[in-house]
Order: C-alpha cells, then sequence, then structure tokens
C-alpha cells in the first residue's frame, strides 16, 4: 500500500509524455513496488488480453481487498468514465492516497496514547491483584488457620476458600484484559481484529499469570 501512490504517480508521468493508458500502467508496472508488483502485473495482464481498464482497476482492487484501494478504482474509473485527463486523474488519485495515509498515521499515533493507558492500566491493576492476595489475603488464610472454629467476643472467624478467591479475581482480570485488549487493540489499529489480537495476548498473560503467581 505504502508504494501505490508512487506507482500512480508513474502513470501519471507516462500519460503526461503522451502513452495511452495501458501503455503507461504496463511501463509503471515494471518497476518494484513491494507487495503490490505481483498484483499489478496481473492488472498489466488482464489489459492485454481485452478486458477493459475499469473491469481490470475493479479487479486490482478487489484483489488487495482493502477499503481505500476499492474506492480509489471507483473514483479513478468515473473519472476516466467521464473524459478526464488520465494524467491529471491518476495524479489526484496518488494524492488522495498520500491524504489518507497521513490521516491514518496522524490517527494512529493519536490514539496510541489511549491504548497505551489502557495497557498501562491493566497491568497496574493486574499487579494490585497480585500485592492484595499475598498480603492482605494471605494474612486472614493465616489468620484463619489460628482461628478457625474460635470467636473474638461476638465476632466469629469465617472460612475463606483461596480457590474461590482465586476464581473471584481471576474474573475481575479476565474482564479487564477482554475489555483493555479490544478497546485498546481497535483504538491504536483502527481494526477490530487488532482489537481481537490485543484481548488475546492480555488475557493469555493474565492465565499465565495466574497460573505461576497464585
Amino acid at each position: 500500500m505504502d508504494k501505490l501512490p508512487d506507482f500512480l504517480r508513474d502513470i501519471a508521468n507516462s500519460s503526461a509524455s503522451g502513452m495511452t493508458i495501458y501503455d503507461s500502467i504496463r511501463s509503471a508496472s515494471e518497476g518494484d513496488y513491494g507487495q503490490l508488483t505481483e498484483e499489478l502485473k496481473m492488472t498489466v495482464a488482464q489489459l492485454s488480453w481485452g478486458i477493459p481498464i475499469d473491469e481490470a482497476l475493479t479487479n486490482f482492487g478487489a484483489r488487495v481487498n482493502t477499503n481505500e484501494v476499492k474506492r480509489l478504482a471507483i473514483t479513478i474509473n468515473k473519472a476516466l468514465e467521464i473524459g478526464g485527463n488520465a494524467s491529471a486523474v491518476f495524479n489526484a488519485a496518488a494524492k488522495e492516497l498520500d491524504q489518507i495515509r497521513r490521516v491514518e498515521q496522524q490517527r494512529r499515533t493519536e490514539m496510541s496514547m489511549y491504548s497505551i493507558v489502557i495497557f498501562i492500566s491493566f497491568f497496574v491493576f493486574l499487579a494490585v491483584i497480585l500485592v492484595i492476595n499475598g498480603t492482605i489475603f494471605q494474612a486472614i488464610y493465616d489468620l484463619q488457620g489460628k482461628m478457625v472454629g474460635k470467636a473474638i467476643g461476638n465476632i466469629r472467624i469465617a472460612n475463606i476458600d483461596p480457590s474461590e478467591v482465586k476464581t473471584m479475581f481471576f474474573t475481575f482480570v479476565f474482564v479487564q484484559s477482554l475489555g483493555g485488549g479490544l478497546l485498546g487493540g481497535f483504538m491504536m489499529e483502527g481494526r477490530i481484529s487488532g482489537g481481537i489480537r490485543q484481548a488475546f495476548i492480555l488475557v493469555l498473560i493474565s492465565f499465565l499469570t495466574f497460573k505461576i503467581l497464585f
């Protein structure tokens, strides 16, 4: 995706020199555009088979399968359909992609700060749970071992099951890791798949922490 604007500008430059759109695309596709290179060569091959440029660009957008490229293919096709200057159309498309990339980068930078706060909050919460379990509840367990069945005045010491406390704490941490991971990952990457991935990582950390330290 990062090199697609360069490809569009190469097409625009070739078109400005008098080449047809097909020759411009074929000439530009001979460059190195990273992961897009093979898809671009496929587009050139389809054009050589006589497939119309609008269909070839639509197929290209479907193969790359990103909203930006699909929308770009539609925009270029519409512009060419109404008779727009090919060089100007592809230059405008390159500028649009550059603008989308800058906006996306700015969004990621801003949202990453909030995501980091969410992740730090999770680890602080997990640390607090560990401290509470290792101090307050450990003291309660020790006390109840000495005072089971005994009473202090009218107060009788109840028996607290450590496994139930562990389950309670794990439930708290699980909800925090799931919610924090989904929200933080989505804010950072802008995709629900990113949230699911981060949530899985935090849930795994929670599980391993309880498995080892509780």
